[in-house]
């Protein structure tokens, strides 16, 4: 468990896919306080566009959010977007937060990024709504224009059933294309690990665009489903108080217990003074 829990907030509740629960901090926080609650994280690309589409809860729109997708790198070798990410084991999660505060992309070992190519060379005869891996054709940043969104492959594979919608709904909003964002392959072939990066999708300030995150320690918008009715919903209201009771409140008598245990009982009344203070 996190040492500190956030709490998720219900953000909207979505007619065919469930409630979207939001929570906002460091990626690998954020994910483990969803999932602490019991709720599916993070959402994918389709599963947001699906909630824009059929929501008029706005903040949908206004707000980007991280998604269970994400991109593999390696040098010399094209870039490939998985519909799950390796960053989702919260270990990994963690570390690439570490890297990002260094002002690095998290690196792994190349048996990662082998992985994921052998998927993707499973699925490549597959229609792009079946796979679960797809190599991309480019190596650098790019658009998708919305014009021709329905024949893209890329958008196929992430937006699946609802590409023809949101393809729609973002001409409708005066979206032309959707940038796609890539790590620089310079900083690509300097490295001799594979390089993951988690897929964020934009709000329609940002174009909706897609792409690279570098920064999953500051504090972005991580969403989540719970597949509940809105009254069982409420339940994580209680459920939030009663984890942080567990997690920050201790007796007097517990903390007499510890002191003592650890021989610096001298220091009990001096403690205590002060959380009496502070109470």
């Amino acid at each position: 468990m996190t040492t500190t829990l956030l709490k998720p907030i219900l953000e909207a509740e979505v007619r065919g896919l469930g409630e979207i629960y939001s929570v906002k901090g460091s990626f690998n926080e954020a994910l483990e306080s969803l999932r602490e609650f019991g709720i599916n994280a993070p959402t994918s690309v389709r599963e947001l566009a699906y909630a824009r589409i059929n929501s008029e809860e706005l903040s949908l729109r206004f707000f980007g959010s991280y998604t269970s997708g994400g991109f593999l790198y390696l040098k010399n070798e094209p870039v490939l977007v998985a519909l799950e990410s390796p960053l989702l084991d919260l270990e990994l999660a963690k570390q690439a937060v570490e890297a990002n505060k260094k002002g690095n992309y998290f690196t792994t070992n190349i048996s990662v990024y082998k992985k994921y190519r052998g998927q993707a060379e499973q699925d490549k005869n597959k229609s792009p709504q079946e796979r679960n891996v797809l190599i991309l054709p480019n190596t650098k940043t790019f658009s998708i224009s919305t014009n021709s969104f329905n024949e893209n492959e890329l958008a196929l594979f992430l937006f699946k059933n609802q590409t023809e919608n949101y393809g729609n709904l973002l001409r409708k909003n005066k979206i032309s294309e959707i940038p796609i964002w890539l790590v620089d392959k310079s900083y690509v072939d300097s490295k001799e690990e594979s390089v993951l990066t988690l897929l964020w999708f934009s709000n329609f300030d940002g174009g909706s665009d897609l792409g690279v995150s570098g920064d999953l320690y500051c504090y972005g918008r991580v969403r989540g489903m719970f597949e509940k009715t809105l009254e069982e919903g409420r339940v994580l209201e209680k459920e939030y108080e009663e984890k942080v009771e567990k997690i920050e409140s201790y007796t007097l008598n517990q903390i007499k217990y510890v002191l003592g245990k650890l021989k610096i009982s001298e220091l009990e009344e001096q403690i205590l003074e002060e959380l009496r203070k502070s109470s």
